[in-house]
Order: structure tokens, then sequence, then C-alpha cells
């Protein structure tokens, strides 16, 4: 952490730091470790509050919204951005079933899940009557974008 006095160099050394340790949540084995006996996966709940992090601060910079992050997440479907072509209620899902429940509960909603998945497929899958979030995809989409913001800022 640098100590910076313009903010847009604040924003750029926040969202590499932010991309950098997802990435690590997310390819930390826990069966690996003997901190997590019993438990298998990686860190998701941190890597998914990062990620969703990030599209709320480049949903700020680009969609604007001041403190709305109901226009924070359009980001999700801008052309130039994430392209993702999800509905109003996958958006919702990704910022009120996911974003929210676990940056202010520690918890995403009944029939809600997180996996890491790969990194060649959607980052909202619905299955069974389950959103899953895909870690994975998410993660790389989200670095592509933190690198583009990083050069335009």
């Amino acid at each position: 952490m640098a100590q910076h006095t313009e903010k847009n160099e604040m924003i750029k050394e926040a969202l590499q730091e932010m991309i950098e340790v997802a990435e690590y949540c997310i390819f930390f084995e826990k069966s690996n470790s003997v901190n997590w006996k019993g438990y298998a996966g990686c860190y998701g709940y941190p890597s998914a509050i990062l990620l969703l992090s990030i599209v709320d601060s480049v949903g700020t910079l680009i969609e604007g919204g001041g403190d709305d992050t109901k226009i924070h997440f359009k980001i999700l479907n801008n052309a130039e951005y994430y392209n993702l072509a999800l509905s109003e209620e996958e958006i919702e899902i990704m910022r009120n079933g996911f974003r929210n429940k676990l940056s202010h509960n520690s918890h995403i909603m009944e029939g809600f899940a997180m996996i890491p998945g790969s990194d060649n497929y959607k980052i909202l899958i619905k299955q069974n009557g389950t959103y899953f979030l895909n870690l994975k995809a998410f993660l790389s989409v989200s670095k592509k974008i933190v690198e583009k913001i990083i050069v335009q800022i």
C-alpha cells in the first residue's frame, strides 16, 4: 500500500491489489492446508467479495450513480467492459444475492452457491434452481477489466 495524493492512483493500486488477492484466494486449496482439516475448495467468500467490489468500483467510475449500487452493477452489461448480457434479474442476483449478503452479512442467499469453476464458462450459472457464481470465470473477466481501467484512468 502506497500513500497517494491522487484519487486515480489510489484506485489503480486498490484494483490491482483486489485482483491479485482474489486470484490467490481462488487458487488456494484448503485441503492442502493443516488449518482447514475437513474442508475443501478455495477461499470463496473473500474472493467473491473482492471481485464484486471490483464490479462496484468500476461501475462507479464508468456508470456513475454515486452510492447507488444498482447503477454500478449495470457495468456487467456494458459492451466495452464486462459485456455479460445478463438479465435485470441476474444483475440483481449478482448485486443483492451475492455482493450485499456477503459484504454485510457474511453469507449468501438460500439457493445461491459459489464454485471455483473454470475460466471458460459463464460467471453466473443457474442449475436445478440454484444460482452458482463461477469464481474462475469471474476472475478471468475481472482481470481484463482491471487492466483496462488501470490504463484508462
